[in-house]
């Protein structure tokens, strides 16, 4: 990028409003939000992490995530979210960059998040760049979501998992040549422009990779990693 990103975490009020303005623009609701200005005070003032990406001081992406305790303590992260205008420019993964090293600070072993198996860049990001581990896949996960983003869709999700350990995360490579008895659960470059063009097609797409994917976990099936052809590689 031609100008400098900052990750600043996010504590006082206009703050708070300033990354509640950012993930409501990304999940538009008309007069409704993603978080009310008293829960996200709440919740960081009690330790949940939230985070901001400023470029020339304008905040550009945010960062929002919790304590919680399934299955021991973690944090889940519950939302990142970047401007359209700044995506694809590796905000977000500053974003997760600087969300690691703060679980590590904060003596945190795991961070957990949820995300669409649909949607390509995210599992680029998400299993190449990050190195994240897909713990589960979750049917209709949060029911039907009224931002313009989901509406009309079923929101499935893989349960992501990364462990905070070591100096960096590590990533992983891409694999261009995976097994003959791996599984591949093959998704669309772009269901997002599917989605608002084309509905039933991107149920299609929704329902067969949701078949997939519970089949595989059947057969005690993990997720290794992506491929060049915009493939979950899974592997008994």
């Amino acid at each position: 990028m031609a100008n400098s990103v900052a990750i600043k975490e996010l504590s006082t009020i206009p703050e708070l409003n300033e990354a509640r303005a950012i993930f409501d623009s990304v999940w538009t609701m008309g007069a409704g939000t993603e978080i009310t200005p008293n829960l996200l005070q709440a919740m960081v003032h009690n330790g949940a992490y939230l985070s901001g990406a400023f470029i020339d001081e304008k905040c550009v992406a945010a960062a929002f995530a919790f304590p919680a305790t399934t299955e021991g303590l973690h944090l889940h992260s519950h939302m990142t979210a970047v401007l359209d205008k700044y995506r694809d420019k590796g905000i977000g993964y500053s974003l997760k960059i600087d969300q690691w090293n703060w679980a590590k600070k904060n003596n945190y072993k795991e961070i957990t998040w949820t995300f669409d198996p649909l949607v390509a860049r995210n599992a680029k990001l998400n299993l190449i760049k990050l190195g994240v581990d897909i713990s589960a896949y979750c049917p209709n996960f949060y029911g039907d979501m009224p931002d313009a983003l989901n509406a009309g869709d079923e929101s499935d999700r893989v349960m992501a998992s990364w462990k905070v350990y070591g100096v960096q995360p590590v990533a992983k490579s891409v694999i261009t040549n995976p097994d003959k008895a791996d599984t591949l659960i093959k998704i669309p470059e772009d269901i997002v422009t599917i989605r608002s063009e084309d509905i039933s097609e991107n149920l299609k797409w929704r329902h067969k990779v949701r078949e997939e994917f519970m089949r595989a976990f059947e057969k005690g099936g993990k997720v290794v990693g992506f491929s060049a052809n915009n493939e979950y590689v899974v592997r008994v």
